[in-house]
């Protein structure tokens, strides 16, 4: 499921995310939701991929607004690079919602 490839990157940057948040803050989810289509062997839905690439989105716009804003060159750098990985995280679920599209 791309939500578990997505979930895996967004560790690499937020170690402490668990995936009962990542469910409820990224998919806008009950916790409980991808264990029960796991254990269907369903993948998740449009909806819910949709609800995470707003959720992305935003962060990634947040992220570079304030790397805009940022005077110390290091932290402006940082911040930007964080801005982009969360905007390709948000362009792989745009790539999966039309590959479904296609199908």
């Amino acid at each position: 499921m791309i939500t578990d490839e997505i979930f895996a990157q967004l560790k690499t940057v937020d170690r402490k995310l668990t995936e009962n948040e990542f469910t409820t803050k990224y998919l806008k989810t009950s916790r409980s939701y991808l264990c029960n289509r796991r254990n269907k062997g369903r993948d998740v839905s449009n909806d819910v991929l949709l609800n995470l690439y707003g959720e992305l989105a935003g962060i990634g716009s947040v992220w570079r607004s304030a790397a805009a804003t940022e005077s110390n060159q290091r932290l402006q750098s940082r911040w930007q690079q964080m801005a982009e990985f969360h905007m390709a995280l948000a362009g792989d679920v745009v790539h999966r919602l039309l590959e479904r599209a296609k199908a």
